[in-house]
């Protein structure tokens, strides 16, 4: 039946449609039964005003009473209600009837089910009203308003109950054809709090889990009234989408630029309806979204295309909105193709920087480049992209290889380690036989290395102290040769010694004898004068400790037991002047020699 049967009641369904559904009842906020005659009406009418003439404050009353002072004007408005009968029968279907009296003859089971579904549902209201949190178990004032108004509309005498009061009411201004009126548009009523509070909060879902609740209401009614509330978020992103599109050929950047910036956050918003209400609204934008970042990620018609990190981060966000297994499948496709083009680049640029003596930087742009998109590819469920990434992923095998190779000439610790690492990753990825092959011998090849890398460095660290030392004693420094020799050759010569590697034993031998020999001479080229005896003994000491060769031992042990601090008591001023000053003339190690065998003499 067309609304303009009862255009009133229809315009008082709409002034009641939302929170203050209950709040807004003439009958609860006069607190007079539905069923109150005219003069009691006029009765109360005339109570309110001359109270509120008067400045004195009319206490809440009748159940659940609304809080809260009125004006004249709007106890006015709501005696204006009751006065006219096609408003009146809208609060009457609204709030407590009562029990039933004998010219109603109604059921009571109806009344009692009717008046505990208005509790509920006003109860729930003003706990959403008032702001108060929401119960930690459950939401009882919901569950019971659905599950009460079902029971008595579905009750076959509810709409009876209404007939009887429009018959009652006795007035020109309202007939039975207003029960139809009612009837299709109060389960609308019913559910429209229900969306708007889920439309206005921040954490929708806790409403949209009490939708299943009023399905019996009809299902497109929360739908629509759901999809009537968010049209304007809608629209706002049709609008964005279409921007974003007008550009997207020729600047794909700002076109996806305004589907991040205007169109995800809104999506992301309505997501909590993605089951309900706009389901069929919000998958056609989202699809058409989808389709948009696909297009911005793959564009070729002109401007500057997106780099293959960003057009792989764009398809994926589209493959998050796609709705229809076209659209899927193509983004999909497209998603490996952008990998193709990312990997390419990403492994000639580890190629170049290997070829720029970069090894560190080139395994560091394969791991963090090639690598994470080949795992990503070897997981396809297309075999095609599961054999090309096995072909990528043996190249980037061979890359890690040779930048394993290309630390060779390093032999400190750490790059001993790195390319122990790049080796083992290379073997993880190896996917031929060839290569496994070539990345075994090098990784056996490394451990080798890696196990005579200390050696090696003890080694060429104790031959440059060597030198060092050798240079101080030609420039006729003993003391300084000998502290050289003591600081930094002496202890790599200690951990030589416990060298096993055949390769470094007798060069290692050869080298300990040099140092012991050169310890010597230090230890005879020490001034006399200057130098006290003990200094020279402690020297050759050191000598004896360190020598290898029994010859050279057995020399360091003569030149130490012989009575080197008697000559040393006499000094060179017990020797001739011109001896004194043959022997200063000489170089420290000629002048060691010749006063070793001056010394023997004695």
């Amino acid at each position: 039946m067309q609304s303009g049967t009862a255009p009133v009641a229809m315009e008082r369904l709409r002034e009641l449609t939302g929170l203050e559904l209950y709040q807004r009842n003439a009958f609860r906020l006069t607190g007079l039964p539905t069923t109150a005659t005219r003069q009691a009406i006029r009765r109360c009418r005339q109570q309110i005003n001359t109270a509120v003439r008067a400045g004195v404050d009319i206490p809440a009353v009748g159940e659940l009473p609304v809080p809260g002072r009125r004006s004249a004007e709007q106890y006015g408005a709501v005696f204006d209600v009751i006065d006219h009968p096609q408003r009146r029968i809208v609060d009457e279907l609204f709030w407590i009837w009562d029990a039933p009296d004998g010219a109603c003859g109604c059921d009571p089971a109806l009344h009692e089910a009717h008046d505990s579904a208005v509790r509920a549902h006003a109860w729930a209201l003003d706990e959403e009203l008032g702001g108060r949190a929401a119960p930690s178990t459950g939401e009882p004032s919901w569950g019971a308003a659905a599950a009460g108004w079902q029971r008595a509309l579905e009750h076959p005498g509810f709409w009876g109950h209404v007939k009887h009061r429009i018959t009652a009411l006795d007035d020109v201004r309202i007939g039975l054809a207003a029960v139809p009126v009612l009837e299709g548009e109060v389960h609308r009523t019913l559910v429209a709090p229900m969306a708007e509070l889920a439309t206005g909060a921040s954490a929708p879902h806790r409403m949209t889990a009490l939708f299943g609740a009023w399905s019996w209401a009809g299902g497109n009614l929360l739908d629509q009234a759901v999809e009537g509330r968010m049209e304007p978020v809608l629209e706002a992103v049709r609008t964005a989408l279409d921007r974003a599109r007008e550009l997207h050929a020729e600047d794909p950047a700002a076109a996806a630029s305004i589907v991040e910036r205007e169109v995800l956050p809104r999506l992301d918003g309505l997501r909590a309806f993605d089951g309900e209400g706009i389901r069929r609204s919000l998958a056609k934008v989202r699809e058409r979204t989808a389709l948009l970042l696909n297009n911005c990620a793959i564009s070729t018609d002109g401007g500057t295309p997106l780099p293959a990190a960003a057009a792989a981060r764009l398809l994926d966000l589209a493959l998050g909105l796609t709705e229809t297994e076209e659209t899927r499948e193509l983004v999909a496709d497209n998603r490996q193709h952008v990998e193709y083009l990312a990997i390419l680049p990403a492994m000639d640029r580890a190629h170049t920087l290997l070829e720029e003596d970069e090894p560190w930087k080139a395994a560091e742009a394969l791991r963090k480049e090639v690598l994470p998109l080949l795992a990503e590819l070897r997981t396809s469920s297309d075999k095609g992209a599961r054999d090309m990434a096995a072909k990528f992923t043996d190249g980037a095998a061979i890359l890690l290889n040779n930048c394993a190779l290309a630390l060779a000439g390093d032999s400190s610790p750490t790059a001993v380690r790195t390319r122990a690492e790049f080796l083992d990753e290379a073997l993880k990825l190896a996917e031929t036989r060839r290569t496994r092959k070539l990345v075994k011998k090098n990784r056996r090849q490394a451990a080798r290395i890696a196990r005579i890398a200390p050696y090696s460095d003890a080694f060429r660290l104790a031959v440059s102290g060597l030198e060092r030392g050798q240079r101080l004693l030609r420039d006729n420094k003993p003391g300084r040769a000998a502290a050289e020799i003591e600081s930094h050759v002496v202890p790599h010569i200690d951990m030589l010694a416990e060298c096993r590697v055949r390769k470094l034993r007798r060069p290692a031998a050869n080298l300990v004898d040099q140092t012991a020999i050169l310890l010597n001479n230090c230890a005879l080229a020490l001034d006399p004068v200057k130098t006290s005896p003990g200094e020279s003994r402690r020297l050759l000491s050191v000598a004896h400790r360190v020598a290898r060769k029994r010859k050279t031992r057995a020399l360091i042990m003569r030149n130490s037991d012989a009575s080197y601090t008697t000559y040393a008591d006499h000094r060179l001023d017990g020797l001739p002047p011109s001896v004194q000053q043959l022997i200063r003339r000489l170089p420290p190690e000629q002048q060691a020699r010749y006063l070793s065998q001056l010394r023997d003499r004695w």
